[in-house]
């Protein structure tokens, strides 16, 4: 990985800090070995690096995510290709450029580079408040990057002087980041006084824009954040040593207190500045459509009575008139069709007419461009709970956590405006019961597939081979390849088979099939 950024980088800083008591000193605290010639202040790194990731985060990587827990099909063009886990290291690669910088030279984009640029310029300017959340958007993206690659380059990434970093285990990745929160947290999120400033709400502040939270505020839901991150990774690892169960439970009381402080990307009306969701499907509409899967957990919930309509209308469009929970019908993953199934599930032909249902920002008068994409939520915060508590205490521990999530449906933002959902009744809290809420409250967020792997729920069918109409012989994929940039550019790239799981999730879920006497969502 070419990280020169050597027109940018100079001699040591020993930052002077007088009259700012209440910021940090130290070795490896305010001695910044870089020192950044172009920028005097954090802030339009930080402007950039919110946008960046906004489109890193609802982009290819949401939606193969998206595709592969079957909250999407593939249809059409390549999208059918990686729906059947197809995604090759061309197509991969400005994803994976977009995790340290979009410019091999100089950074952009928002990535790791610019988020350590950013921490940087606070340190000189003496703003503990920019380095806390600055710690927290790595943790957030360098996470993101572990969960969908395993190993990748970390502790050299940022190294302007390195050109082929070495490529970090998968579970070093996760302490680090964890470590890097827990820094956040102690340290520079703790700080107060008047140089910790941050980012202002007029013009830098663009996911909590429009609060009107001060510095103050900022660093208490940052902090928040940066807890409910924390129990996210500890679940990540729970797989491997179930001791994170108690640790991811120890974070929830500490997390996102309340749906007012969701973590949710930035989108606006404005071109540049539209939901990459909507901007996607608004000039690729016969790409990716709803899947089959998540439409037919949500019939069978309002079914059962254990849903409401609310979700299924905000997140589709019928496929037929009138539009009762009947007339909607989602693709089988590729879009394949004549399926060999038992009664009751549906072959992939859609409705008795053809039809098949749509996503609701195809109607911009419903869902449009402004849509705020949750990331990092309460929802998520009390499905965590609820998980590590069943895991350890079993379903009495885990019922309250469920409740609080089905009482506070709250999926993103309009602007400003929550999109609330009524409040569902209590529904006894078994595993399956847990990780279906979960997968519907974070319909398109890419932890949904990292709950699958962990958990292998809700219990899907792999895509079905090319012509076949049996689903797949599995696994359902477990990473995506390396970008071709890094493999032909930096020789420490582990070859790594395209079949292969990561390390924090080793055993990859069984290959259901649609005939199996086991429920399946599909």
């Amino acid at each position: 990985m070419k990280h020169t950024m050597k027109a940018l980088l100079s001699l040591t800083l020993a930052v002077g800090l007088a009259g700012c008591s209440d910021f940090l000193s130290g070795p490896g605290v305010d001695q910044d070995p870089n020192s950044i010639l172009n920028l005097a202040r954090p802030g339009p790194l930080y402007i950039g690096i919110q946008a960046g990731q906004t489109v890193q985060f609802e982009g290819q990587i949401s939606r193969l995510a998206a595709e592969y827990v079957q909250q999407a099909a593939g249809v059409g063009r390549q999208s059918i290709g990686f729906d059947r886990y197809a995604m090759d290291p061309v197509t991969i690669d400005p994803e994976w450029i977009a995790v340290y910088g979009s410019n091999r030279t100089l950074g952009g984009g928002g990535g790791l580079l610019d988020i350590r640029k950013m921490q940087q310029l606070a340190r000189v300017v003496g703003d503990s408040t920019y380095i806390g959340i600055g710690k927290v958007y790595e943790a957030l993206v360098m996470g993101m990057a572990a969960d969908g690659w395993g190993d990748v380059p970390y502790r050299e990434a940022a190294d302007s002087t390195n050109e082929v970093p070495a490529f970090d285990s998968q579970l070093q990745v996760f302490a680090d980041v964890l470590a890097q929160l827990d820094s956040a947290i102690t340290v520079y999120l703790a700080a107060s006084g008047p140089s910790n400033l941050g980012p202002p709400q007029d013009n830098a502040e663009l996911i909590y824009s429009g609060q009107g939270r001060d510095a103050a505020a900022l660093r208490t839901v940052y902090t928040e954040v940066a807890h409910t991150l924390k129990a996210r990774y500890h679940m990540h690892l729970a797989e491997l040593d179930p001791s994170n169960y108690a640790l991811a439970l120890a974070e929830v009381p500490l997390g996102i207190s309340t749906p007012a402080n969701d973590f949710n990307w930035y989108n606006d009306l404005t071109p540049n500045g539209n939901n990459i969701w909507y901007q996607f499907y608004a000039t690729r509409q016969g790409d990716v459509s709803p899947g089959s899967a998540i439409i037919e957990i949500l019939k069978r919930r309002i079914a059962a009575g254990t849903e409401d309509e609310a979700r299924l209308n905000f997140y589709f469009i019928p496929a037929d008139a009138p539009g009762t929970p009947a007339d909607f019908f989602g693709h089988r993953p590729g879009g394949a069709t004549g399926l060999n199934v038992a009664p009751g599930l549906d072959p992939g032909n859609g409705s008795p007419a053809g039809n098949f249902a749509d996503f609701n920002f195809a109607n911009a008068n419903i869902d449009a461009g402004d849509f705020r994409q949750p990331e990092v939520t309460y929802a998520e915060n009390q499905l965590i709970g609820a998980e590590a508590a069943f895991q350890i205490g079993g379903q009495g521990a885990a019922q309250p956590f469920l409740d609080a999530a089905r009482a506070n449906r709250v999926y993103g933002a309009r602007g400003t405006a929550p999109v609330i959902f009524p409040p569902s009744a209590p529904v006894p809290a078994t595993l399956e019961n847990i990780m279906e809420e979960k997968y519907l409250a974070l319909f398109l967020n890419i932890e949904a597939w990292s709950d699958y792997k962990r958990t292998c729920l809700p219990s899907l069918a792999p895509a079905a081979p090319l012509g076949s109409t049996e689903p797949g012989p599995g696994p359902i994929a477990g990473r995506v390849p390396y970008g071709i940039t890094e493999i032909n550019a930096n020789p420490n790239t582990p070859p790594v088979s395209p079949t292969a799981q990561n390390r924090n999730d080793p055993n990859p879920c069984p290959a259901l099939n649609y005939t199996t006497t086991t429920p399946l969502a599909n």
